[in-house]
């Protein structure tokens, strides 16, 4: 997508144009920028608390999503997702320990104020990826399950929330915005064991309509489907991985159960000898495996925004990148696996501007 990109230069000589502005970018590299949870922290929770995760401070017993997603297009990562993070902390508190978890609302906040002036090229080319939503859903699921809270509000205060901040990284010129939806977390180890997965669903399934009617509205506003943000169908892709034939494909042989398990009262932890045949590594995070998947196929949908990920698709990039016999040391970005098709995205296109008079 960044090879039709035009890229703006600074004249040269001291002194810019009168009419125009333009400084020199830092870097013509776009960014992958990433906001999120646990499901895409790759090690920011640990280093700010120590010692948070599993695998070098990740939920996971390998690379987190973004990682791979960013190495198949040959971008910088910039990764802002912390384990814990909620929506907006005046809706559902994140906190880990006496820490207060910097919501995606606060992330947002941090990085617009941090990177005022990011320059033309970035927000014309860098790609925003937020993951948001599973902890607002957990943190609220018993007043949900009761009835002490009505799903509907429940949905629309969360999907505006989202919304909001969507709408403010648009406002800030950034044009490529993938907002992935909430996950089939009803087929969580951790929900099905509370017996609330039939509960759960439903508003899931409600949560996610009302995302994505929010933030058709922020696109339409920013140029309709021309404007690059779109709702991007994590929970499709997660039902897709759970097919028969997909499963078999990746090697998972364990789709119900943790591999990770850590007894509540005596702290005990245990661990499965095969990790990566599990789909669930903890009873909530997804294993090695589906993070890759989920990995190759943001970059699959970034290069090609209108593709489908249906279940012939994920097949495809099963096989492409070998994701049914990868582990934490084999696979893109451990160096030992090179996918059958080149990686990396063309260059962008320089434009030359006019000459400064």
């Amino acid at each position: 997508m960044w090879a039709t990109r035009n890229v703006l230069f600074a004249c040269a000589g001291a002194l810019a144009c009168a009419s125009v502005a333009v400084a020199a970018p830092t870097s013509m590299t776009p960014n992958l920028i990433v906001f999120g949870n646990s499901l895409s922290d790759d090690g920011n929770l640990s280093n700010m608390v120590g010692g948070a995760g599993y695998w070098h401070g990740r939920f996971t017993n390998s690379y987190v999503w973004n990682e791979y997603t960013a190495k198949i297009l040959g971008v910088t990562l910039v990764n802002k997702a912390i384990a814990g993070a909620t929506s907006n902390n005046d809706i559902t508190p994140g906190d880990s320990s006496n820490i207060t978890i910097p919501s995606f609302h606060d992330q947002v906040t941090a990085w617009l104020k941090d990177n005022a002036q990011p320059g033309q090229f970035h927000l014309h080319n860098d790609v925003i990826e937020v993951e948001i939503g599973g902890n607002d859903i957990l943190g609220h699921a018993l007043d949900l399950m009761t009835g002490a809270l009505n799903p509907a509000t429940f949905a629309a205060q969360l999907a505006g929330s989202i919304a909001n901040d969507i709408e403010a990284l648009a406002a800030a010129g950034y044009r490529n915005i993938d907002l992935w939806n909430l996950p089939a977390v009803e087929m969580a180890p951790y929900v099905v064991s509370l017996g609330a997965s039939a509960l759960v669903k439903p508003v899931i399934d409600m949560v996610n309509v009302a995302i994505t009617k929010a933030v058709t509205t922020v696109a339409a506003k920013h140029g309709g489907g021309a404007s690059g943000i779109r709702v991007r169908d994590l929970n499709g892709l997660i039902r897709a991985a759970l097919q028969p034939q997909v499963l078999s494909a990746m090697d998972i042989a364990d789709t119900t159960h943790a591999c990770y398990v850590k007894d509540t009262s005596s702290g005990a932890v245990s661990v499965c000898s095969n990790p990566d045949q599990y789909f669930f590594y903890d009873s909530i995070h997804p294993a090695s495996r589906m993070h890759y998947l989920w990995g190759t196929a943001a970059a699959a949908l970034i290069r090609n925004p209108t593709a489908q990920l249906d279940v012939s698709t994920v097949m495809s990039l099963i096989d492409k990148y070998y994701i049914g016999q990868s582990n934490s040391q084999s696979n893109i970005i451990a160096g030992s696996v090179q996918p059958t098709y080149t990686s990396h995205i063309p260059e962008p296109t320089p434009t030359t501007l006019p000459k400064c008079h």
